[in-house]
């Protein structure tokens, strides 16, 4: 009987010291360093779609156009530099400019 009062004090003992709170200042502290660095290295790519995608000349334009209709524009195509330019109007404007 001893041994089972024994072993259930260790369990609550252990449960309790478990669910106490601590201090996470350090774990804050190094997710905040980590999004510091992440943030420091990305960089936005405009070149992706038209430089990398254009074998032959035929295709930057297209993925382009289908980056800018994925965001919302109304089409898109590659200047002289390689980068991709979106249409200033949206989808919906041009919809209704042609057929509202």
């Amino acid at each position: 009987m001893k041994v089972y009062v024994l072993v259930s004090l260790i369990l609550v003992a252990v449960a309790v010291i478990s669910a106490a709170p601590y201090d996470s200042r350090d774990e804050v502290e190094l997710f905040e360093e980590i999004a510091e660095e992440v943030g420091e290295r990305a960089t936005r790519q405009r070149r992706v779609t038209c430089d990398l995608l254009s074998a032959g000349g035929f295709v930057g334009d297209t993925a382009c156009a289908a980056n800018c209709l994925s965001m919302g524009k109304a089409g898109g195509h590659c200047n002289g530099s390689g980068v991709c330019v979106c249409r200033r109007d949206s989808f919906k404007d041009l919809f209704n400019k042609r057929f509202g």
